[in-house]
């Protein structure tokens, strides 16, 4: 369903974004304020925490209670079954933006995008940023031309530059207080006090979790520095909490609260070794908690498999926009029903270079480990860091002579694990004569869907090559600004790019997606034509 606030492609083929002269901006965004909250047009918050699996009451784990997070589920829907797509934050943020999985986008590789203008000391390659496949923009681009106000407070690093018509506002004090009085909004709140670094910078911060009280999970060993590492993390989880206790309190406080969503999630799973960096449930299953908005009944618990795919869908269908046909997710509302299947990966953590393939269902989970090399390793400085990895590191060298070498064995190829049996994936079974027939049904589902497009198949330093050439070989040229009998309207002839526009004053906002008023106020306007992965083309067009 394409309205004329939605972008279009007019008969000539070009890429249109229709400026009525009549339409009054102002008047549309104030429309229905006058009728007090009640009448206010329902909005979504996403509240993000860093490196987190399911250390949550709602989840079966007791250790710390979390009422602020609890309040919302009991308000709305906990989802039993949602799995990021990358064990690492920035592939797994551009799956967010996007709706694609990374290895699709070319932005599988942590970390590729960098602003600075030097080498990547990870790969000694340039920094670089994937150029999006046709039909790919960022998400919360149809929200702004519905005239949806979207922030984002204030982590992007989405693997690669940011869309500068993404975000009407991206900074530390994006909030949809400052939006025009009435407009509906997309509110995004990142939370940093429970990242994995978090466990080592507050290592020595007063903590009501004792190392005693906690359990340590299977794939950890039972290990002092273990058990304090995990304390912290229940206490950073706890600071997590409160954050998010501030924020439903602001929005009770504005008299938003019964009409907006909240969702409450991580980027991807925990933040030790063996779940961060790991494409298994540890490194994939986080937690996902919706508070619906008043008109949306629905139950306490969904068991539907979801994907980080889904969230894009899931937000276009929230403000009642259609979802383009380049994204294979599917929206999530309470009436959803999820998927057979979903899929995660992972290739190269910071200088190590694995390429793992999975896909999970209700029951299995099945990883191909096409390198086979060592789950864990000493190779990743930045994990080092944590005294999990140092004792584990440790126990491995007593236990193998003193050879300084991974605290793990090389991979098998094949893992196939019953999850519902084994949730913490513990025992292979795909060498199980009983299992073969799930292992070689599983194996073609995985092949086929990594078949169309798999970029982490490329090496790195050929695949960035190719991407110089494809951006070099079609620059975006300037969109064309014209003034018709019905308006202004910005047109391009590359349907894939976005257009944007803002009045030529260095005291200007951030640019507009949605029409253009009939009385901008200005003489001059600056436009650009935009798409992930490309310079911006930039133009200037005298009013009057």
């Amino acid at each position: 369903m394409t309205s004329w606030l939605t972008p279009s492609t007019n008969a000539r083929g070009h890429w249109v974004l229709w400026c009525c002269a009549l339409f009054s901006l102002g008047s549309s965004c104030n429309a229905g304020s006058e009728n007090g909250a009640a009448e206010l047009p329902a909005s979504m918050v996403w509240i993000v925490c860093e490196d987190q699996g399911l250390f949550f009451p709602e989840y079966g784990d007791s250790t710390v209670a979390m009422p602020a997070i609890a309040a919302l589920a009991a308000e709305g829907t906990v989802f039993d079954h949602m799995f990021a797509v990358s064990p690492v934050c920035a592939p797994s943020r551009s799956s967010i933006l996007t709706g694609m999985m990374p290895t699709a986008m070319g932005t599988q590789h942590m970390r590729a995008y960098g602003k600075a203008n030097r080498a990547n000391p990870h790969s000694g390659l340039p920094f670089y940023s994937a150029p999006a496949p046709d039909g790919v923009r960022a998400f919360t681009e149809y929200l702004r031309q519905s005239r949806v106000y979207c922030t984002n407070r204030s982590k992007e690093d989405y693997n690669f530059e940011t869309p500068p018509l993404a975000w009407d506002d991206s900074s530390p004090t994006a909030h949809w207080r400052n939006r025009p009085e009435g407009t509906p909004f997309f509110s995004v709140f990142n939370l940093f006090a429970c990242h994995e670094s978090q466990v080592w910078a507050r290592s020595e911060r007063p903590c009501p979790v004792t190392a005693d009280k906690v359990q340590v999970p299977p794939i950890l060993p039972d290990d002092p520095a273990v058990r304090a590492d995990l304390a912290t993390n229940y206490c950073n989880l706890m600071t997590v909490d409160s954050m998010v206790a501030a924020l439903v309190a602001e929005l009770k406080a504005d008299g938003l609260y019964d009409q907006t969503t909240i969702v409450f999630t991580s980027d991807h799973g925990g933040p030790f070794p063996g779940f961060k960096r790991s494409v298994s449930d540890a490194g994939l299953h986080v937690p996902f908690v919706v508070k619906w908005s008043k008109d949306m009944a629905s139950d306490p618990r969904h068991q539907g498999l979801f994907s980080f795919l889904d969230l894009a869908p899931m937000a276009l269908a929230h403000f009642g926009i259609e979802v383009p046909s380049a994204l294979s997710g599917m929206p999530i509302t309470p009436e959803s029903t999820g998927h057979a299947a979903v899929f995660g990966a992972g290739d190269r953590f910071d200088s190590e270079l694995h390429r793992k393939r999975s896909i999970r269902t209700e029951r299995w989970r099945l990883t191909h480990h096409q390198l086979q090399t060592p789950e864990l390793s000493t190779g990743i400085a930045f994990r080092n860091q944590m005294a999990t990895m140092k004792a584990m590191a440790a126990q491995f060298e007593i236990q193998n002579g003193g050879a300084n070498a991974s605290p793990s064995a090389t991979e098998a190829e094949w893992q196939l694990f019953d999850v519902l049996a084994d949730p913490w994936c513990t025992q292979n079974k795909s060498a199980e004569v009983g299992c073969q027939p799930t292992l070689d049904s599983l194996r073609g589902l995985l092949n086929q869907e990594f078949a169309v497009r798999d970029w982490g198949q490329w090496d790195e330093a050929e695949m960035v090559k190719h991407f110089s050439a494809t951006v070099s070989a079609a620059p975006l040229g300037e969109a064309d600004l014209t003034q018709t009998e019905q308006g202004w309207q910005l047109s391009h002839p590359n349907a894939h790019v976005s257009l944007g526009w803002r009045c030529a004053d260095p005291n200007a906002p951030s640019w507009n997606v949605a029409t253009i008023p009939s009385d901008l106020g200005c003489d001059t306007l600056e436009t650009m034509a935009h798409r992930i992965g490309w310079p911006p083309a930039m133009g200037r067009s005298a009013l009057r």
